[in-house]
This record gives structure tokens, C-alpha cells and sequence, in this order.
């Protein structure tokens, strides 16, 4: 390669030393990361990549940052396993140990042997009495025999286990050549080979779930016998030294975080948040080792082919750019990716058997069972290490235990809810706020506290806010989660009480006054200025207000006029709805909500639209589906500016593989003539807005030129702010600050955007939710709040859920052809409706015991397709929530023919991502039969979810996209969106999947519906 311009030698860190990093590497790592976070460092003889993005970075390009190091440390101590291993040679040996750790196995094999282990071994550490040591009397021995279980190495003592844990793993991070260190690893390695010898002729003969027994099972897939051995060996290393030193750290971290320790005990339900910040926190494998392939450059440094990098994940867990007080533990902070369990192809096979081993067994098991569980006080804990870091000691005390018999360490902790005192309290608690974060918060406290009484108030006369007004009306399976909350309204305890503004009708004070607890989850509504010359001019609008007026809110009455140009400036997905919407015709808008007349209004003279970015096309906000949405729409012409979709293979940049579908890019032809074109530009800066009284043109600073454009309108897609003038606002700017929690002090609590500005999905905001819901039912067993209060008589004007009731009805009873509902756009329309009790809306009699809606003669298949196996749990889930309201069944892709598909059967397809945005091996052949063999799916009607990591900016979920697109390729329908769960987020795939699925469902049960 030609060196860049801007690339740089290696700083030399000869300051740095073993001794320091063992005992403190943090501070080192700060400076490191601040100087650039690639540097040469002598006392490690090799380059340590410290910042979050360089690590990142060598995470997904194993082409050129190779995991098979010449003469490494970990071959040496352990033998050649897959983790020194590049594709596709470790993935065939990946693949041969993942059975043992599949959801499945861990759900409904490891997690009751977990469950097994901690008992004993939490009997015999009571046994030791106050002083002992939690890390050797308990972490330690509970560790390894629950590996000894996994691995099935019955012939091998907890004490065997941990010696040879230990040594191989000092072996492994032996930088200073140390004699003795490796003498001990081969007395390891040697006694590991003798027992795993007897342990494999015994397993011949003595089947069970273990990974040795596994391994046997598929003779013609056999592993040879010395790649067996450097797997196990491996395994012992990572699979007792990791969850040993997470469990301790994080036992560490709640008796020196007293706060955080009594929020977990009131609310179970953050165990698993407590496990995840600790190992951001203090990553257990804080480094390993990568190679370089050829002459690189990261992080603007120049690397030379065959360089020896130390990937320091205890570092990139600390950055500053990523994280908000980085050294802090914070089991409230804004979650974010952290890199403890690897990415790319080497992420950590037993990422979720070490939750359920730390985070549903062992933590609750100790903090429920030893009372007054405190360090000692006359014994200081130690803690060191850098390559592999956790306590070296944790001496505790505690006052009595409670008994462990009958108790079956009962408490899986998922599925728990609250503290006694929660699920007996009757608070009244305002929401002020009836969109997704107000119903989703409301859900959560009632599912915590069931005698609570909550009231939504609204200022107009309808729920759901953001729902109905915000999400696109073409997004129709988006805004079908409202249906579950329509069914939160069932409760009588819950109230909607709309038409009622905050500061006319009632002010924050009068509800503080008059419940136990008040929720403010209003949003924020205003657009963001450019704050450029230029942007206050007549017919610069906002994107809120082009996508109210679309969505028929009573605030935007008058359609603006936007003449033939228009300029969209932001690219993220608000951005990209309102070009979608400008762009297409009404007879695109098939089952949508839209009003034609408006629509058409709005568009009628547009044949130019630009959507102006400050970024690269590579790092643009928009979602890629969202992109390739636009595709299929005819007679739009689309003109890249800034970007060479083509620098990228496909494949490998999910923003270049959907910028290549458009129409017009690249070989892509234009179906018919083209009406409109829409021109992109990237990494372009808006300087000035051009005009007289009025816009007349934009211009751009865009790759070291000033670009003039002339257009007639500018839609700002930049955000939402709150407006500083509204009560809500103006009542908080008078009290302190909220917390990351949302609490801003006992009985008032901030919900959604109030909270944390702008960010965030609609099924984030269930997350916040069930979290928030925790910090109120924490405040209420400690008595902070009382449940004392009555709560408010609506006004006289307010409306109640059975005038909504009849407005939905009355909308839905004629709709236009092709649409789902004629929304009431006025005020004055919608409380007519609300108060005409002339209107009958009789209850849905198709209600489940559970509260689902019940499908009829609807038949649905649940196909999957998978790698790890998360694919296949997430299936199941579906299939047990959609029992009893219809007729369901699950497969896997790797058994279904696509020909076999069936036009009387509705299709939920669920698939993984593997590697850098391939399809799942257990798909691949359904995919390839759809891409060469084009089999005719005229009839067949589908949905996809995805199952992906957004850590992974450029492919994030690209399988299962791949996979959509063949079928639809062939003929198939999708209907709704495509469903997508991160794996860097909060949320439990399972919660992604049902909200998904309900949605779809919502679909598919109104198309019958729709008029001819």
C-alpha cells in the first residue's frame, strides 16, 4: 500500500512497565488513549491498541488483523485452539463447540446446574463463616465446578481445575518470559492431556449434555484429538478465570456502591445490568493478541506487515468518547457496546451461559441469602492484573443467613418483579404524557405494582402520541404496537384523560399535590434551527411539521407549499421518511393512513429533491432497510454527490450495498420516465439559506467548494429540542436536575425524550420503562413516596379511552380505498367524536385469556435461521405466545426447500447475521437456492426480523436483509416493516420479536379489511 498523507510512525511508550500496568493499567491506558491509542511498547514487545474505535476496528477486519499469531504466548501455553484461528478454519472448530452453549442448552440445561452448584457451594462458604474470602471460598470453586460440568471433566477436582485455570492463563500473558511461569503451564498442559484422555474413552460410553460428549457425537464431523486438546485447554483457561473475576468485581462493586447495591435489591430485574457494567467496567480478558497480515494503517498510524498488537479491551471499555465518566460504575448509565466478550467472528461463544452462571445464579444467590453482607473491616480487598484482571482477594462478613432450604435459589431473575412492598402498594401515579414512553411506563408500574392507579393525561384528545403523529404513515406495522396498549386501558385502575393541558387545565404543581408519584413523558416537539443565515426565512419548515401534517395532527391545518425544489438538510431517518414521503405516489401508500389530498398537495409540483449530509454515505445516520425501501418505487432518479458507492465490496458496507439499489446509481435503470429526481449529497455542509422574503436557494460547502443550489423550499431534519416555554419546561428549570435514572427527586421522575433527549427507538423506551418503573417502586418500599394521595377529577372537557374508543371507530368505518382510516384532523372534529355517544363501539370479543388478540383461521409457520442458536430461541418464544390464537408450527431454514412454500401459510422468518454480514450457515442454503435457482414465490406472504449488532456499523443485521431480499426477489410479499433486534443494546430479543410480531399480525388481520 502507498502510505496516506496523514499517516504517522508509531509513538514509542517507553515509559510505560509491567509492574504499573499489573497493579493499575488504567491510568496508563488514559494517557495512551489521549496520545492517539496505537503505540510501540517496548517492556511488551508490541504495539497496544487502546482506544475504543482502533480496537473496534481490528475486531471486524480479520483480513488484515489476524488472530493466527506467529509464536503466540496463548499456542504456547495451551496449544492451537480456535481462538488463534482465522476464519474459515475457526469456524469449522467454533462450530463443533457451539452446541454445548446454544440458548436452549444454556435456558433449559446450564442455568438449573448453575443453580445446583451455586447452593453448594454457597452452603459450604456459610460453612467457613464470617471472614471468608469471597473470591476463594465461593467464586473460585463455584466457577469450576460448574465448568466441570459444561466440559464434562468428571475426573478432575474443583482444586485441579482452578490450578490449571491459573496457570495456563499466567502462561498466556507471560510478556516477561518468565522461567518458572512457563515450567508451571506445561505441569498444567501435561495433567490436563491425562484426564482428558480417560474422560474421553469414558465418554464413549456415557453420553450426556457436556461438550465432551458433544464432541463425540458426530463421529463423521470429528475434531482431530490435538485440536480437542488446545479447545479444552482454552476452555479451562477463559471459561473459570472469567466468570470467577466478573462475579467478584461485581460483588465488589455493590458493597463499595451502597446506592446502587439497595436499587438492585429492590428491583431483581438489574442483575443482569449489574454483570454487564461490570465487565465494561473491568473487563476480565483485558487483552489479547492480533498480527498483522500486511502494512496497514489504524488510527492514522503506520503498522508494518507482521506487526504484534495487544488489543486492550480494558482500555476501549474506558474511553472517553464512548462513555460518560468512564471509571465509574454505573449500573444507570446509557447502555452502550462494550467489548468484554470480543466481536466479529471471535466473539465469546459462552457469553450467555456466563450471564446465567453470574447474573442469574450466583449475585442473587449471595446478596439474598447473607444478610448484611459487607467487606471486611479489617482486611482490605486487592485486585490486579492487565491481561487478565479481577480481585486476588474479597474478605466478607455478614451478620445471619437466611435458610437456603426450600428456597431452590427459586429466583431465576428474569420474570421477577419488584419487592413485596411494591406488589402490595397501591400508589396513584400521574403520567403526564399518553405516547409510547408514558403507555410503555404505565405497563411497567402496573406489571410491579398492580394495586397502583394510573392516569395518563394528554393534552389532545387521543393517545399514543408519537404513534399516531410521529411514525410515517406508511409504517403502519410501526404504529401497530398501539394495540397493546389499547388493551392497558382494559384495567380499570388505568384512566386516559386527554384534552388536558398541562399549565391550563392543571399545572405540575397541582399534580404533584395530588398523587403519590408524577411521570412527565410530554416529549419534546420542536425542530432544531440550522442556526444558519438564512433559516428563519418564509418556507424553511420543519421535518415535525411536514410529517404532523401528513399524519393528520390538529396542530398542522395548513399544508405548506413547497414548489418543484425542495432541500432536505439531515440524513438521518426522520430525513429519510420525508423524502420517501415527497417522493412517492399516492398509489405507493397502499394500506396506509395517509390523506390523499393532503399527500397530493404537498408533492403535486415536486421534481427535485436534495438531502444534504454533513457525513460520509459510510457513516450516515439513516437505516440501510430504510434506503433500500426507496428502491422500489418507479419513475425517481437518484444522483450520489461525495461518495464512490463502489469502494466498498458487497457485502461488506450494509450504507454502500443500499445506496447501489437505487435507481439510477450505478447500473441500476430507471423504471419508466423518470418524474423526479432526488440527488444525495455527502459529507456536504449547509453555510446560508438564500432569499429575499422567502427561500430561493441553499448553499453548500461540499469537498472544498462552495455548491449553489436552487431550490424553492428547506425542510430541517436535525432533531427535536424542547420548547423552553411550555410549563413543563418551565416548572423544571426550577427543580434539580433528573439523574440518569429519570428521577429527579422522590415522587417526580422524567420518562422518553424528557429524559434522554432525543435518542432512542419506540422499543428503547420499554427498556427506560421497566427501569424507571423499578426507581418508583424502589422509592415507594423505602418510603420515600407514599401512597397516600387520591389523584385528580378530570375537567369537564377532558376526554376518556371510550372517546377515543369511538374517534378510532369512526375513522375506521369508511376509509378511502387502499387506506386503513380517515383520521379527524381537527380539534373540533375529534372531541365531536369523542363526546357522541351515539357512536357504538362493541368490545373485541377476539380477546385471549392473556390479552392477545385472537388470528382466526390464520396459519403461520415460524422459519429460522441461525448460527449461535439465538435464532431458533427467539422462534420458540414466538411459537408460545402465538399458542392458542392460531394454528402455528417452527422450522428451521436448514430443513425448508423454498418451493415447499406454502401460499395458505403466513411466514415470521427469524435470522441472524454471521460474521461480516453473511447469512447464517443454517440458512445459506435456503439463500442460495433463492438467488440461483429463482424459484417462482408469487402468493407466498412473509415477515423478517433480523437478529444483529449495530457494534458492527457496517453490516449490523445484512443476513437476514440478504435473505429478505431474495424472496421478495422471487416473488414473495413482505408485509411491514423488517424487525430488527440489536445485540449491543438492552433489550431481550424475545421483547423485539413479540412487539414485532404484533405488529405484523395487526397487518395482516386488517388486509382483509381494506376496501376494494
Amino acid at each position: 500500500m502507498n502510505k496516506p498523507i496523514n499517516a504517522r510512525p508509531a509513538p514509542v511508550a517507553d515509559w510505560v512497565d509491567l509492574e504499573t500496568l499489573y497493579q493499575d493499567p488504567f491510568p496508563i491506558y488514559k494517557r495512551l488513549r489521549r496520545e492517539g491509542g496505537v503505540h510501540w511498547v517496548p517492556c511488551v514487545n508490541r504495539y497496544l491498541i487502546t482506544s475504543y474505535d482502533a480496537v473496534i476496528t481490528t475486531e471486524h477486519d480479520q483480513a488484515t488483523y489476524s488472530a493466527n499469531e506467529k509464536d503466540s504466548l496463548q499456542i504456547r501455553a495451551m496449544g492451537h485452539s480456535m481462538l488463534r484461528r482465522d476464519d474459515p478454519e475457526h469456524y469449522r472448530e467454533r462450530r463443533q463447540w457451539q452446541t454445548v452453549f446454544k440458548p436452549n442448552a444454556v435456558k433449559n440445561v446450564w442455568t438449573q446446574t448453575f443453580h445446583d452448584k451455586g447452593r453448594e457451594q454457597l452452603a459450604r462458604f456459610i460453612d467457613k463463616g464470617p471472614g471468608a474470602d469471597l473470591i476463594w471460598d465461593f467464586a473460585a470453586p463455584f466457577a469450576a465446578e460448574c465448568l466441570k460440568s459444561l466440559l464434562g471433566l468428571y475426573n478432575a477436582s474443583a482444586e485441579d481445575l482452578q490450578r490449571w485455570s491459573q496457570t495456563l492463563i499466567d502462561a498466556t500473558g507471560n510478556y516477561g518470559d518468565d522461567p518458572e511461569v512457563w515450567a508451571a503451564g506445561r505441569r498444567s498442559f501435561d495433567e490436563v492431556d491425562v484426564a482428558l484422555n480417560e474422560m474421553l474413552a469414558w465418554h464413549l460410553h456415557h453420553r450426556d449434555h457436556s461438550l465432551i460428549s458433544s464432541l463425540l457425537s458426530s463421529p463423521e464431523e470429528q475434531m482431530p484429538l490435538e485440536k480437542i486438546r488446545a479447545n479444552i485447554k482454552m476452555s479451562i483457561g477463559g471459561g473459570l478465570n472469567e466468570p470467577r473475576d466478573a462475579l467478584g468485581v461485581a460483588a465488589w462493586a455493590m458493597l463499595t456502591h451502597p446506592d446502587q447495591r439497595r436499587a438492585v435489591e429492590r428491583d431483581p430485574s438489574l442483575w443482569p445490568t449489574v454483570f454487564d457494567e461490570t465487565i465494561r467496567w473491568v473487563a476480565p480478558i483485558g487483552l489479547y493478541s492480533r498480527q498483522t497480515t500486511k502494512r496497514t494503517v489504524l488510527a492514522g498510524v503506520e503498522l508494518p506487515e507482521g506487526a504484534r498488537l495487544g488489543i486492550c479491551i480494558l482500555s476501549a471499555n474506558r474511553d472517553e468518547s464512548i462513555w460518560d465518566r468512564p471509571d465509574a460504575f454505573d449500573i444507570h448509565r446509557e447502555v452502550k457496546p462494550h467489548l468484554a466478550f470480543s466481536k466479529g467472528t471471535h466473539v465469546c461463544l459462552g457469553a450467555r451461559a456466563a450471564r446465567a452462571e453470574i447474573a442469574d445464579v450466583a449475585l442473587p444467590l449471595l446478596f439474598n441469602h447473607l444478610n448484611g453482607l459487607e467487606l471486611h473491616p479489617d482486611r482490605a480487598p486487592t485486585i490486579g492484573g492487565w491481561v487478565f484482571r479481577g480481585m486476588l482477594s474479597l474478605p466478607v462478613t455478614w451478620h445471619d443467613v437466611r435458610p437456603l432450604e426450600g428456597s431452590g435459589v427459586s429466583m431465576s431473575v428474569r420474570g421477577q418483579v419488584g419487592s413485596a412492598a411494591e406488589s402490595e402498594a397501591t400508589p396513584h401515579v400521574a403520567i403526564v404524557g399518553a405516547g409510547p414512553a408514558g403507555c410503555f411506563t404505565a405497563k411497567e408500574i402496573q406489571r410491579r405494582m398492580p394495586g397502583a392507579h394510573i392516569d395518563l393525561f394528554d393534552r389532545l384528545p387521543v393517545p399514543y402520541g408519537l404513534l399516531r403523529y410521529g411514525v410515517a404513515g406508511d409504517h403502519q406495522g410501526t404504529k401497530a404496537v398501539a394495540r397493546q396498549f389499547d388493551r392497558l386501558f382494559d384495567s380499570p385502575k388505568v384512566r386516559f384523560i386527554g384534552n388536558t393541558t398541562i399549565g391550563q387545565h392543571v399545572t405540575v404543581d397541582d399534580l404533584r399535590a395530588s398523587y403519590d408519584a408524577v411521570v412527565l413523558a410530554s416529549g419534546v416537539h420542536a425542530d432544531r434551527r440550522l442556526e444558519i443565515p438564512g433559516d428563519a426565512l418564509a418556507r424553511v419548515y420543519g421535518a415535525g411539521c411536514i410529517t404532523r401534517r401528513l399524519n393528520g395532527h390538529p396542530d398542522e391545518t395548513e399544508t405548506p407549499r413547497l414548489g418543484r425544489r425542495v432541500a432536505i438538510i439531515g440524513q438521518g431517518n426522520v430525513a429519510i421518511d420525508v423524502l420517501r414521503l415527497l417522493s412517492i405516489r399516492a398509489a405507493d401508500l397502499e394500506g396506509s393512513d395517509i390523506d390523499d389530498a393532503v399527500h397530493g398537495a404537498l408533492t403535486r409540483e415536486i421534481d427535485t429533491l436534495h438531502i444534504i449530509g454533513r457525513s460520509s454515505a459510510q457513516q450516515a445516520r439513516f437505516d440501510p432497510v430504510m434506503i433500500r425501501e426507496l428502491s422500489r418505487f418507479s419513475g425517481i432518479e437518484h444522483r450520489l454527490h461525495g461518495v464512490n458507492p463502489d469502494s466498498a465490496p458487497e457485502g461488506k458496507d450494509a450504507r454502500l450495498d443500499a445506496l447501489r439499489t437505487l435507481p439510477g446509481v450505478g447500473r441500476v435503470e430507471v423504471e419508466g420516465a423518470p418524474r423526479m429526481t432526488v440527488e444525495w449529497w455527502f459529507e456536504a455542509v449547509p453555510e446560508r439559506i438564500d432569499g429575499q422574503t422567502r427561500v430561493e436557494g441553499v448553499v453548500l460547502y461540499h469537498h472544498e467548494e462552495t455548491v449553489a443550489l436552487a431550490v424553492d423550499a428547506v425542510i430541517t431534519a436535525i432533531g427535536f429540542v424542547p420548547d423552553p416555554a411550555d410549563a413543563i419546561s418551565s416548572a423544571l428549570s426550577e427543580l434539580p436536575a433528573a439523574s440518569e435514572t429519570g428521577r429527579v427527586e422522590a415522587g417526580l421522575y422524567l420518562a422518553g425524550w424528557r429524559r434522554r433527549g432525543t435518542r432512542g427507538t419506540i422499543p428503547d423506551q420499554r427498556t427506560d420503562a421497566r427501569a424507571l418503573a423499578g426507581v418508583i417502586g424502589a422509592d415507594i418500599a423505602a418510603g420515600e413516596v407514599r401512597c397516600q394521595r387520591d389523584g385528580l377529577v378530570p375537567h369537564s372537557g377532558a376526554t376518556d379511552i371510550d372517546g377515543w374508543r369511538r374517534i378510532d371507530h369512526l375513522e375506521r368505518m369508511q376509509p378511502p380505498r387502499g387506506r386503513v382510516r380517515t383520521k379527524l384532523a381537527t380539534l373540533e372534529a375529534l372531541l365531536a367524536a369523542a363526546r357522541d355517544e351515539s357512536l357504538v363501539v362493541e368490545y373485541d370479543a377476539q380477546r385471549t385469556t392473556d390479552g392477545g388478540d385472537r388470528l382466526g383461521d390464520l396459519t403461520i409457520s415460524i422459519l429460522f435461521g441461525t448460527e449461535s442458536g439465538n435464532a431458533e430461541l427467539v422462534a420458540e418464544e414466538l411459537e408460545y405466545s402465538l399458542d392458542g390464537r392460531c394454528a402455528v408450527s417452527v422450522a428451521d431454514l436448514a430443513d425448508t426447500d423454498p418451493p415447499s412454500l406454502d401460499p395458505e401459510r403466513f411466514y415470521l422468518i427469524v435470522c441472524s447475521t454471521y460474521g461480516d454480514g453473511e447469512v447464517p450457515s443454517g440458512a445459506r442454503g435456503f439463500y442460495e437456492a433463492l438467488r440461483d435457482d429463482a424459484p417462482d414465490l408469487a402468493g407466498i406472504r412473509f415477515a423478517s426480523l433480523g437478529l444483529g449488532d449495530s457494534s458492527y456499523a457496517k453490516t449490523y443485521s445484512r443476513g437476514s436483509e440478504r435473505l429478505t431480499e431474495a424472496l421478495i426477489a422471487c416473488g414473495a410479499t413482505q408485509i411491514g416493516e423488517y424487525g430488527r433486534h440489536d445485540a449491543s443494546g438492552a433489550l431481550a430479543a424475545s421483547d423485539v420479536a413479540l412487539d414485532w410480531a404484533e405488529g405484523v399480525l395487526a397487518l395482516v388481520a386488517s388486509e382483509a379489511k381494506l376496501p376494494a
